[in-house]
């Protein structure tokens, strides 16, 4: 918890320091109210409170804090038991578990000033890339948890990093620089937890994760954005570690081993709409991946490339259809069956009684494993500050899927926010 208490230290310094009459505070709330049923099993995947309030400070100078938090109570203790180790996390980027059932985090705080024509950002924040929606090419600067997998939104999916982004202009394009001096990876739950991706080893053993070294192995990137022609357009560059571990057993040494290794990615995006047709793509290369055979236990280091092609199309009222190909491509022979992997998604949205109920459809299919989730939501506004909600989350495939593995987890939501 030290973090926390840090961090509040600097804000006070700041509220002291700074007259009251330049200094006008705003404090908001959201209370996530929810519970998940697996009906396959029996049992309840989580009945939990999340509270996530949010402070924004601003000064004559023209700076803006802002402080994002996120405290969470769980009755059932089922998607991340305990107080569970936090191998996956750099120190100043862990959560607080004051008991088995409450965890706390200070998920953003970061600072944003004008200085001349460029925006500057420090601090702990989320930095977003790329035009897919869910499936990731170039948003890989911040890592993923995986505690209810790839269920909630990503916004709350994302893991966010100590780090610098700096824009400008630059002629007709918009340059932005990026240092991410913060070595947190992609997070997956310990062995035993609902949704963990980490296998378990016969009669115990351990996890040993490899990850890279805060400030030492920092992240550097920059992106030129544009719109020309009707076309918003990016090229992107990003120096950093690859977030997705190689997974090793060492049976002998009873041990789980996560290894990690750095990449340069480049890429770029494409989006144009065309009536009601918004197309969208999006396309980025990896110089190196690591991958493991399952059978020889040898290890492949390759270049893979991945590109997403979507359309969205609103042409009719109050509906909302966007349907995305993925595709990842390794240039060497890692001896899987197939040097490729495809998923196609298909969304549906339909606004109904003035834009107070929303209903949603979201399908992601695999297409090599033929494996797939389906999630339903129906979402009522009831109030202005009260959204109830119901829905399902629903897992189809054989088990040596990405989704089929959890098909006995499938489950039916419900709950409600109230915003403060």
């Amino acid at each position: 918890m030290k973090r926390l208490r840090y961090s509040g230290i600097a804000i006070a310094w700041l509220l002291v320091s700074t007259p009251v009459s330049a200094l006008d505070v705003q404090h908001s709330s959201l209370v996530d109210v929810g519970a998940a049923y697996a009906y396959e099993t029996g049992s309840w995947q989580k009945q939990e409170i999340v509270w996530r309030p949010e402070w924004v400070m601003r000064f004559d100078s023209g700076m803006r804090l802002t402080l994002l938090g996120e405290g969470r109570l769980d009755a059932k203790d089922e998607l991340d038991p305990g107080r569970p180790d936090q191998p996956f996390r750099a120190r100043n980027t862990e959560k607080g578990f004051p008991s088995d059932h409450v965890d706390l985090e200070l998920r953003e705080f970061f600072l944003d000033h004008y200085a001349g024509d460029a925006f500057v950002r420090l601090g702990k924040q989320q930095i977003v890339w790329g035009q897919a929606d869910g499936l990731r090419v170039l948003d890989v600067i911040n890592p993923l948890s995986y505690r209810e997998f790839i269920l909630p939104d990503i916004e709350h999916r994302r893991i966010p990093l100590w780090s610098a982004l700096v824009e400008f202009p630059l002629d007709t394009w918009t340059a932005q620089l990026v240092w991410v001096p913060d070595a947190t990876v992609t997070e997956s739950t310990l062995p035993g937890a609902t949704y963990s991706l980490i296998p378990g080893l016969y009669g115990g053993g351990r996890l040993q994760v490899d990850r890279p070294e805060s400030l030492k192995d920092s992240d550097l990137g920059v992106k030129f954005s544009s719109f020309r022609d009707g076309w918003d357009l990016s090229l992107n560059y990003l120096y950093h570690t690859i977030d997705d571990p190689l997974i090793r057993i060492d049976s002998s040494d009873q041990r789980v081993v996560a290894d990690y290794n750095r990449s340069h990615l480049v890429g770029g995006t494409a989006s144009k709409p065309f009536g009601d047709i918004t197309f969208r793509s999006e396309v980025g290369v990896e110089s190196k991946k690591r991958f493991q055979d399952s059978v020889t236990g040898q290890t492949t280091d390759t270049e893979i490339g991945s590109y997403v092609i979507g359309l969205d199309y609103s042409g009719l009222t109050d509906w909302f259809i966007s349907s995305q190909f993925f595709q990842t491509y390794r240039f060497a022979s890692t001896g899987e069956d197939t040097r490729s992997n495809e998923q196609i998604t298909l969304l549906i949205r339909h606004e109904a009684m003035n834009n107070a109920l929303r209903l949603e459809a979201l399908s992601i299919y695999d297409l090599d494993k033929e494996d797939s989730l389906v999630q339903l939501e129906a979402e009522y506004t009831a109030s202005t500050n009260v959204v109830l909600r119901v829905g399902a989350d629903l897992f189809f495939g054989d088990r040596s899927g990405a989704f089929g593995r959890y098909r006995e987890e499938s489950r039916l939501v419900t709950g409600f926010t109230l915003s403060l």
